[in-house]
């Protein structure tokens, strides 16, 4: 019973890591197309750069505009993306060096006053100004820059975590990925169960799985992340589990029992379960793409060790139960053929004695 169940949880743990990095490279897909990582990377720039002259007391989002604009134009970061800089445009880069930052900052504070004011505000965080030594002031400034970065960080995780799951859903939708469904096959197919765990036992053997990334939105970059969720399909479909829609609809309504016939609304009130069954399952499925391959990877390997030790602890409790059925179908007298018991001869000759020194009966 146990390794039954270690074994359903190994399947189901199996199925969301191939549908968790299918999702995960779909959303890298998705990225690579819209590019939305360099136009959060320009909104979290646009942000220092307004904040750090609210504080200062500079003019209004104009200004901040042609802030952002200058920095993008900079020869530290304009050789970063393709072509010339239009705000929320397409060839952004999705990431900028700390060290890449502070030249531009420093290039354009000796050109203009509003950048030499953000540089001295992000530098009293660190109890420092421009006229310090050029060290202290490049390490102060990329600290500033990189905690600033995390917010950013913190924007695309959750742009992420959404898109994550709206894939996982269609995923799921598209090839009627039910966890419901799945969970009753593998209790029911001995012989399927046997399989995805073998197939599950081969998987961590290898390197934990990594979502490519696509540095460059190049054609070739997208058919090869394309590929990959190719590959991440066909090996769930290569499971043997009940995917896809072929043959999926409404189960005959099962009468009451003692009943010959369902009425309409028994037959209403099953075909509703069904439905209801069947939008939970998918949601499930969704819900757990959105934990990340990583994290079934892990719960994978950490669940074929316990199933491992299961197996050999059922193999030793089995062997004993087997000798002790065995023993206990053998009669006494025929274990103790062409032996004596030392314990039984003592206690008869003591009885003999007994009744040896017993006076005779008048």
């Amino acid at each position: 019973m146990i390794l039954q169940l270690l074994d359903v949880l190994i399947g189901l743990a199996l199925v969301y890591l191939i549908f968790s990095t299918a999702a995960s490279i779909a959303v890298e897909l998705l990225e690579t197309r819209l590019r939305r990582r360099g136009r959060m990377l320009e909104r979290g720039i646009a942000e220092i750069l307004t904040r750090i002259n609210g504080s200062a007391g500079a003019p209004d989002d104009t200004t901040v505009q042609t802030m952002v604009r200058q920095f993008y134009e900079s020869p530290f970061v304009y050789s970063l993306y393709e072509g010339a800089y239009t705000p929320q445009g397409g060839k952004l880069p999705s990431a900028i060096p700390s060290t890449r930052f502070v030249g531009a900052l420093l290039a354009l504070a000796e050109q203009h006053a509003t950048f030499r004011d953000a540089a001295n505000t992000m530098l009293k965080t660190s109890g420092l100004s421009l006229v310090d030594s050029d060290a202290k002031v490049r390490a102060a400034l990329a600290a500033y820059f990189d905690e600033s970065m995390a917010r950013v960080t913190g924007w695309y995780r959750r742009h992420a975590q959404t898109a994550l799951l709206a894939i996982g859903a269609v995923i799921a939708v598209a090839v009627n990925a039910d966890t419901l469904q799945i969970v009753r096959t593998l209790s029911q197919d001995d012989a399927l169960r046997a399989k995805i765990v073998a197939t599950a036992i081969n998987m961590p053997s290898a390197a934990a799985p990594t979502t490519p990334v696509c540095d460059d939105a190049t054609l070739a970059c997208e058919q090869k992340l394309a590929q990959r969720v190719g590959q991440q399909l066909a090996l769930a479909d290569n499971l043997g589990l009940p995917l896809g829609w072929h043959g999926v609809g409404l189960p005959a309504c099962t009468p009451p029992s003692g009943g010959t016939a369902c009425s309409k609304g028994q037959a209403l009130l099953q075909g509703a379960l069904f439905v209801a069954s069947k939008v939970i399952g998918l949601a499930l499925t969704a819900l757990m793409t959105t934990l990340g391959a990583p994290f079934w990877f892990e719960l994978l390997k950490g669940l074929i060790r316990t199933r491992n030790i299961a197996e050999q602890a059922t193999t030793v409790i089995e062997g004993v139960a087997k000798r002790r059925r065995t023993n206990a179908g053998v009669p006494r007298s025929a274990v103790a053929v062409g032996r004596s018991d030392p314990d039984a001869d003592q206690a008869a000759a003591k009885v003999r004695g007994r009744k040896a020194l017993r006076p005779p009966q008048p």
